[in-house]
């Protein structure tokens, strides 16, 4: 049973290199960090079974602040900020099928965080790389054969969790 099962869904699987376009959108990561725009390329890899999408991306985003403190003698200033470039791959169930689909999903991240101190003491630039986990869901709307239009709210999870509106147009290469 398991390898009829396992027959049927190679059969039906078209997966490949199938769209390519850019991705911006608005991204809020957790604590004091201030909210920023979230910009890159998001990528269409086909279909596992029929409704069920394999896609990926890469993007980055950047924020800061100013501080100022008194050490007792005299007030300093000094600037922070943090990167983070996310490689992202995951599976989205697209529930309908038509001119507006809407669709959730999730997949895994991988974050390359990169912290500055500008005139910071006690501080230095340090870098990380953190797996996490995301949901997403949103509307997919096809303009013509060759464009696609996916709005959708999207959530990492890997500390700074995040949470995203996001808006890619993808580039149908079939």
């Amino acid at each position: 049973m398991l390898s009829a099962c396992c027959t049927k869904a190679s059969a039906e699987s078209d997966i490949g290199f199938k769209g390519i376009g850019p991705r911006l959108g608005y991204v809020d990561p957790e604590g004091r960090l201030d909210g920023t725009v979230e910009f890159g390329v998001a990528f269409e890899f086909g279909e596992f079974v029929r409704q069920l999408h394999w896609d990926g991306s890469v993007s980055f985003w950047s924020t800061g602040r100013d501080y100022q403190y008194y050490d007792g003698n005299s007030h300093h200033k000094y600037d922070w900020s943090l990167r983070d470039l996310i490689l992202r791959s995951g599976v989205n169930y697209h529930f309908l099928e038509g001119e507006w689909v809407p669709y959730a999903g999730g997949g895994l991240g991988l974050h390359f965080y990169s912290w500055d101190y500008s005139g910071a003491p006690y501080y230095n630039n340090n870098s990380d790389s953190k797996f996490g986990v995301y949901i997403d869901g949103g509307i997919e709307h096809e303009f013509n054969e060759k464009w696609t239009g996916q709005m959708q709210l999207q959530f990492d999870f890997a500390e700074p969790d995040q949470t995203a509106l996001l808006f890619n147009l993808i580039y149908q290469l079939r």
